[in-house]
């Protein structure tokens, strides 16, 4: 009986085993040193605003513009005094005018009354959301906020900026 309980033990961590090797076949890994380079395609996330629900992909397909994308934090002073440069930028809201340049503000891992409180704030011509799932966010876009990617149309990275690479809670 014994010998028995040991099989059936044996069985069910083998199956586990192949169980976790299948989903991570299926299941997209993020790694921010190898992530989002220079030319290579934008990984895709998902984040909410005014309109509901939306990703990434969906808007550049539905903008048909380039997406500068900045990552940020409502508490954050630097991501503060970069949206008051970039909202007096007469080149930015330029190319915003022109529907040339979309700028895609996000707030991963805030509260949501936070978010709620602080949009606000932000430029009327930004989209402004927030970020419900933020795992491709955090692994595999920013060291840190503020961090900017200017996204192509075609889902390029572009280019790509963030202050420096200390360690805090997005690592």
């Amino acid at each position: 009986k014994q010998i028995r309980t040991n099989k059936t033990l044996l069985h069910i961590i083998a199956c586990f085993f192949c169980c976790l090797a299948f989903n991570s076949l299926f299941s997209q890994s993020f790694d921010k040193e190898n992530d989002n380079q220079i030319g290579d395609t934008a990984v895709n996330f998902s984040f909410l605003n005014e309109n509901g629900k939306s990703d990434l992909y969906q808007l550049l397909e539905e903008r048909k513009t380039n997406v500068l994308v900045v990552f940020y934090s409502p508490e954050c002073e630097d991501c503060q005094a970069l949206k008051k440069k970039m909202a007096k930028s007469k080149k930015l809201n330029s190319l915003i005018e022109q529907k040339q340049l979309t700028i895609l503000a996000v707030a991963p891992e805030v509260e949501l009354s936070l978010w709620q409180e602080y949009k606000e704030q932000m430029p009327k011509n930004w989209i402004n959301s927030y970020c419900e799932d933020c795992e491709p966010i955090t692994k595999s876009y920013i060291w840190t906020v503020p961090t900017l990617f200017l996204i192509s149309k075609d889902k390029i990275i572009l280019n790509r900026d963030f202050k420096h690479r200390e360690r805090n809670k997005y690592n």
